[in-house]
Formats: structure tokens, C-alpha cells, sequence
């Protein structure tokens, strides 16, 4: 492939890379990342960042290309985190802020803007476009990335940590793949407003309301020792959950919908429902 970009990157990243793809293949996907996208300072979404940078670095060094640096999109505050850290574990990267991204800036010139659409169009074939979502840290953003290459379009939304928000709505609308949270369940809503997350309900409703051709759900709290509801999600019929390692091709993605039965079924019989 062309190469890579990662959305959030949370503590344990690194490891979670290293189970998927195993040591020696993980060397390509490291030295293939082109762009880490950071939705917000909340350390779940982006604490393992460090850790990734150095281990590009070093992998940079090890094969000839010393000093190549990862580009970094994600919140202003990420860049006083990342100056203090990144100095001590080797890391070489260059920010940019989220707002370069919005799709009412008419930000002029050859700057960090322009240089990023750039550089993706390019090596990637994609365009970004960052929208502000409705979350309990500020600057929190949404993304979409949307495939230059008109003989195989698509769209992917993701949504980061979020109330449902009709920015995000407008802007991904008719999404190939809404990657959305549902930290919550149906049924507690009002905990969802007063943390400023989605339900599973909410989530599958801004899949509807994108016209998105699947919705794929993730950020399930960890408060709640079950599995996420997946009836509710069977039941929509064109949505899943995401879980640790999993691994989509947009090829694949019709049929995404239809493991969420056997899913139920397996549930069921293993009792995954029962608290713990």
C-alpha cells in the first residue's frame, strides 16, 4: 500500500500494533505512517503517541532515513506535551493544529496547511477535513478523510469523543465508514450528556442521519463489565462494534453487518452478558 495514517493513539498503541502485526512486519507499518491524527487531550486518545514516535524514529535510523519526521495533526495543547516529552525519547515529528482543517478556513499560502493536503493527496490520495465536536475538552475534533482516487471512491468519518453533533453529520454525509463512540448505553442517556458521550442509540442514529453506508462503533466504557448491546447494533442492520485487533478491508465492509448475529447468538450461549 501506499502507506499509513493513525486516528488516536492511545496508551498501549505500540502494543497493540506489535500483537496485530507481529515484529517484523510491524517495521513496514511504522516506517510506511505518514500522519497521526489526534482528536483531543483526553490521555486515552493520546498518550501512546510518544511511544510511537520514538519507535518510527529509531526504525528510521536503523534503515538510513535518521531525522525523517512524523507528521502530527491533533489540538494546540498537543504541542507543549509533545516539547516536553519528545525531546527525551528521540521523537521526530512535525505539528500541525486541528483548525488548519476546518472547512471554513481560508488559511493562505505554502504553510503547514497546504504543505499536509499535500503530502496526502500525494502519498495517500486523500483529502482531511477536521470538524469541532461537542466534547468535554476543548478543542475535541472530528475527522473525515475522503479517497482522491475516483475509480475506487470512499469516505471514512471518525468521529472521536463526542455528543451527537451536526457538524459532523453535514460534513461526512454519505460516509463509505462512520467510526463513531458509544461510551454509553441506550438507556443512560442523561450520563451521556452530563460526560458529553454518545449511547449506542445516539451513535447508530448519526449513521442514519450521515446516510452512512456502515457505522462501526467503538469507546465503550470500561465502567460497565459486559459486552456492548449488541442486539441493539444487529438490529440496525448495517452497523458492528469494533473490538481489540479487529481489522476491516473497505472491500469487506457489505458484509460487516452480518457477524452481529452469530455474535448475539455466541453471547448468549457463553453467557458474556452476565456482570462480572
Amino acid at each position: 500500500g501506499r502507506g499509513g495514517v493513525m486516528l488516536d493513539c492511545g496508551e498501549g498503541s505500540m502494543g497493540q500494533l506489535s500483537r496485530r502485526y507481529g515484529r517484523e512486519a510491524l517495521s513496514g507499518k511504522l516506517l510506511g505512517l505518514k500522519c497521526v491524527w489526534i482528536s483531543h487531550m483526553h490521555a486515552d486518545h493520546h498518550l501512546g503517541l510518544l511511544r510511537v514516535l520514538s519507535h518510527r524514529a529509531a526504525e528510521c535510523r536503523r534503515v538510513g532515513r535518521a531525522g525523517e519526521k512524523l507528521t502530527v495533526i491533533g489540538p494546540p495543547p498537543l504541542s507543549k506535551w509533545l516539547k516536553t516529552y519528545a525531546a527525551l525519547d528521540c521523537a521526530d515529528y512535525d505539528l500541525v493544529h486541528n483548525a488548519r482543517f476546518f472547512p471554513s478556513n481560508e488559511w493562505i499560502g505554502a504553510g503547514p496547511r497546504e504543505v499536509l493536503q499535500g503530502l496526502l493527496a500525494d502519498e495517500l490520495s486523500l483529502d482531511i477535513v477536521t470538524v469541532p465536536v461537542k466534547h468535554s475538552c476543548r478543542d475535541a475534533c472530528g475527522v473525515i478523510l475522503t479517497n482522491r482516487d475516483a475509480t475506487a471512491p470512499w469516505k471514512l468519518v471518525y468521529s472521536g469523543d463526542t455528543r451527537p453533533c451536526q457538524s459532523l453529520v453535514d460534513a461526512g454525509q454519505d460516509a463509505t465508514l462512520l467510526i463513531h463512540e458509544a461510551t454509553l448505553d441506550t438507556p443512560l442517556l442523561e450520563d451521556a450528556k452530563a460526560k458529553q458521550h454518545s449511547t449506542t442509540g445516539e451513535a447508530l442514529g448519526m449513521g442514519k442521519r450521515m446516510r452512512a453506508f456502515r457505522t462501526l462503533l467503538t469507546h465503550f466504557s470500561q465502567r460497565y463489565p459486559k459486552v456492548p448491546p449488541l442486539e441493539e447494533v444487529a438490529d440496525d442492520g448495517r452497523a458492528a462494534v469494533a473490538f481489540d485487533l479487529m481489522s476491516v478491508n473497505l472491500a469487506d465492509l457489505a458484509a460487516l453487518p452480518a457477524m452481529m448475529r452469530p455474535l448475539v447468538r455466541l453471547a448468549h450461549d457463553e453467557n458474556w452478558h452476565i456482570n462480572c
